[in-house]
């Protein structure tokens, strides 16, 4: 029985499909002292100020359009912003009719795997890779195969291995599932040479990539490389972005860009009605200010003194237990953990510590990750980082002694 149920439930589990109690758990905020757990934006940076004044200039000029259904497909002056802007840093020409803006950019997953999935249907995801897509995928009946990461993000050598397989046993993967940025969990980028073979792989078997990108912008030692988009010249590519991380997660104002026809497809299975006219309409405004850059580069140095202050505090109190590799951005260090220790034993340790972590098997379709934890840097100051760090070294140490 589903065991998040309160009791007297036993009726209502007999009505549920079967995989509703099959899926995992999401990641959700901790009680604890130390939440290292959450992927969750910086909330003392959020631009309320800048978001109420467009707010009341967006009320003010347009209140029939933003208060009333605005179609499936969104807020066409945002889209034909994003289209514009995303065309730009691709050296591409985009119409809005590329676009189609979701209630964050896990709506925008849900939709295309809606679209594109079916039961039995291989779907392609790293090992590991983003639990909400797990979820996601599966709920929809999906063949999840795994293929491996290393510290340069998916392996394209597993991955031409295992595309050609499906190809030769007639059932071919349809898509092929990606964080190329920073990636959650493992903070990893792929470089430009993989991003050129993952493009290439996926065209010869006729792959649709997903690409997920909700960390773009988020960038702490430079620009990533060119998009997968960018790299297929906008073909056999559907991008997801997301104003989540940039401006504030509360929104749920995301996107997807795509050619037009596999938008089309995208918007034609939308049964929501749309997201919130009011809300692209305030994020529009928003971004057409000279605020929006400016909150940008804010963030990149926030995040860049967290990231450093985790770094440091892991070499300081944590470094004969674990070994981590710095992330050029977005939120996350994934640690792998030393013998004896175990990714379950470390977990419990410590909650014992008031220390939220996660422990790296959720982020697994099959197995994996039991001497793998990931730890997000962007939601603490500072010296919070380095007090939780400090108490979740000291739950090693214990863990340590204990099976020694």
């Amino acid at each position: 029985m589903f065991s998040n149920f309160e009791p007297g439930a036993t009726s209502l589990g007999n009505l549920l499909v079967p995989i509703v109690t099959k899926l995992p758990k999401n990641t959700s905020l901790s009680a604890l002292r130390y939440d290292l757990n959450a992927g969750v934006p910086d909330s003392g940076s959020l631009p309320a100020e800048q978001l109420a004044a467009s707010a009341v200039e967006v009320l003010r000029n347009d209140p029939a359009g933003a208060l009333t259904y605005g179609g499936q497909q969104g807020y066409e002056p945002l889209r034909a912003w994003i289209a514009k802007s995303e065309g730009m840093k691709a050296g591409l020409s985009l119409g809005s009719d590329t676009v189609s803006i979701t209630s964050g950019s896990a709506h925008g997953l849900e939709n295309i795997a809606l679209t594109f999935v079916a039961e039995g249907d291989p779907v392609i995801v790293g090992a590991p890779t983003y639990p909400g897509a797990i979820r996601t995928f599966r709920a929809r009946g999906a063949k999840l195969i795994s293929v491996r990461q290393d510290d340069n993000g998916i392996d394209p050598g597993e991955l031409a291995t295992v595309l050609k397989a499906l190809t030769a046993g007639g059932t071919p993967a349809k898509l092929i599932y990606i964080v190329p940025n920073y990636d959650n969990p493992t903070g990893v980028t792929l470089p430009l040479a993989r991003r050129e073979e993952l493009v290439d792989l996926a065209s010869k078997h006729h792959a649709l990539i997903v690409e997920d990108d909700a960390y773009a912008g988020l960038d702490i030692d430079g620009p990533a490389p060119a998009s997968l988009f960018e790299v297929a010249e906008g073909r056999g590519v559907i991008r997801l972005g997301t104003f989540s991380k940039t401006i504030a997660s509360g929104l749920r104002v995301a996107w997807v860009i795509a050619e037009p026809h596999i938008t089309a497809a995208l918007v034609h299975m939308r049964f929501d009605n749309g997201a919130s006219p009011f809300l692209h309409r305030v994020v529009l405004s928003y971004l057409e200010t000279d605020h929006y850059q400016k909150h940008v580069r804010h963030l990149q140095a926030i995040y860049r003194e967290r990231r450093d202050a985790m770094a440091s505090a892991l070499t300081e109190y944590a470094e004969p237990y674990v070994r981590f590799r710095l992330p050029a951005g977005g939120f996350f260090f994934w640690l792998e953990l030393n013998e004896p220790l175990t990714a379950a034993a470390v977990f419990s340790a410590a909650i014992k510590n008031e220390v939220a972590v996660t422990p790296g098997a959720m982020y697994f379709a099959d197995q994996g990750g039991d001497r793998s934890l990931r730890l997000v840097f962007s939601a603490l100051p500072p010296e919070d980082i380095r007090n939780a760090i400090y108490q979740l070294a000291q739950a090693m140490i214990e863990v340590s002694n204990q099976v020694r």
